[in-house]
């Protein structure tokens, strides 16, 4: 009986300590990645070496890659754009600098939007935010950078 209870106590001091091990294994990757985010540089879309691959333009070469994500974006803006009828009835126009960020995962961040009118500004918040996360993020210097990316959009009656 003292065998078991002996062997019992064992097991659960290696368990003990596996888990502990465990646990500290996670805190310092978790660690690394959010330094790993922080140091990523942000480049304008305009200077990147390889732009981020917008889905659809998997087959393109990489000089043709930047003009498909540019015609992708376009596409985008067209079928989505929805001019608010708050705003046509009271004759509000204007141009609006939607401002973004695609990480280092592809993903769409850090959406900011500037222009005459808050109706005219939620609207280009809305169709920037339904803009599809990147296949692969950009590239400059043989790195995987943050990109910047502005887009104005023009409200017009």
């Amino acid at each position: 009986m003292k065998k078991i209870y002996v062997l019992a106590l064992l097991f659960l001091a290696f368990q003990n300590v596996a888990t502990a091990q465990q646990e500290t294994i996670i805190e310092e990757i978790e660690i690394r990645d959010v330094e790993d985010v922080e140091e990523m540089t942000e480049i304008p879309f305009s200077v990147l070496d390889i732009a981020p691959l917008f889905p659809g333009c998997e087959n393109d070469s990489s000089e043709d890659k930047k003009d498909c994500f540019q015609q992708k974006i376009f596409d985008h803006i067209s079928a989505n754009f929805i001019y608010p009828e708050e705003a046509k009835k009271n004759n509000i126009q204007g141009r609006v600098f939607s401002r973004f960020i695609i990480d280092g995962t592809g993903k769409i961040t850090n959406i900011t939007v500037r222009g005459p009118h808050e109706l005219l500004e939620n609207e280009a918040k809305r169709i920037t935010a339904l803009i599809p996360n990147m296949l692969e993020p950009g590239q400059h210097g043989g790195e995987i950078v943050r990109t910047l990316y502005s887009i104005p959009l023009t409200f017009k009656l």
